[in-house]
């Protein structure tokens, strides 16, 4: 299921394998063997994220390279797995109350009304998982994740056919937040690039401010602009909405995914909006499309 509480990574036991999914590549690690890192390339393209289709095209083209990752563990039981599925299989939202109950229960039917004009499926029917980030007098701040139920079975499956217990799923870019950190003053925006689709985060020392997830090739059509131009505008948008409604400066940028694009990236990003930047990076390899939130993980589980 969902992880429903963000906060439990660093305090259940860690699962036998750490795993990341993307249209064309599956990563894998132990966290006991965090030098030992495996990425496959698949031959074709195995899925295509969305919030409301299905995901999952050839789940044998995962399923094969999984069962070899089960052999190699060596245990008699299904090893666990914790998963990292792309940010826009979900959706993400920073929801703010003046009260929110004390029962889960009705926590969760109070985040699922918050968010029924927001998700494109039926929230009453999705995974719902959320971490209070903020708390003061009168004011409470939620970090909600949802995903519709067959979405999330899609991807569970395709690890559990191959002979794993599934417990934590994670987007990425919630996964990778521990590659964010930054203990300056002002906000860190985060542009991750995976394929067609971008999510931008703004950061203040862990605490997410915004989250959002673009597609720039909606229906497998481009929109008239390209990549580099739309990441471009969308982090102009951040910056202006950081100093707009949030009242803070944006002091970095970081970059993840854009691979031997980041310096072009970012120099005009820094061109354009006047901040330094710096590529995402894990003291266990490099951070990229295809691995940034189970590095994410993996600095969690390792801490």
């Amino acid at each position: 299921m969902l992880i429903d509480k963000f906060q439990r990574w660093v305090t259940e036991p860690p699962p036998d394998h750490l795993f990341e999914l993307t249209e064309l590549t599956l990563s894998g690690v132990s966290p006991r063997a965090p030098g030992q890192q495996r990425h496959e390339f698949l031959d074709e393209r195995g899925l295509m994220a969305s919030p409301a289709a299905p995901n999952v095209l050839k789940p044998q083209l995962y399923t094969e390279v999984l069962r070899r990752f089960a052999k190699s563990s060596g245990s008699k039981k299904a090893p666990a797995a914790a998963i990292v599925i792309p940010d826009y299989a979900v959706r993400m939202a920073i929801l703010d109350f003046e009260q929110f109950p004390s029962s889960e229960e009705e926590r969760l039917a109070l985040l699922r009304f918050r968010l029924r004009k927001s998700v494109p499926f039926h929230v009453d029917e999705a995974q719902l998982s959320y971490s209070i980030q903020f708390e003061e007098a009168k004011r409470l701040e939620v970090l909600a994740v949802a995903i519709a139920r067959p979405i999330l079975s899609e991807y569970e499956n395709i690890f559990t056919d191959a002979g794993f217990r599934v417990g934590v799923v994670a987007p990425s870019s919630l996964a990778a937040l521990r590659l964010f950190g930054s203990a300056g003053e002002g906000l860190t925006l985060v542009a991750k690039s995976a394929g067609d689709t971008l999510s931008v985060l703004l950061i203040e020392r862990g605490r997410v401010r915004l989250v959002r997830c673009l597609d720039f090739c909606a229906n497998g059509e481009s929109n008239g602009v390209t990549v580099e131009e739309g990441v471009l505008s969308s982090l102009r948008q951040t910056v202006a909405y950081a100093e707009d409604q949030l009242g803070k400066p944006v002091s970095q940028l970081m970059l993840c995914g854009f691979g031997d694009e980041t310096d072009d990236v970012g120099s005009r990003a820094r061109t354009l909006l006047g901040i330094p930047y710096a590529p995402v990076r894990s003291k266990f390899g490099a951070a990229t499309q295809a691995n940034a939130g189970m590095l994410g993980l993996l600095e969690f589980y390792s801490a």
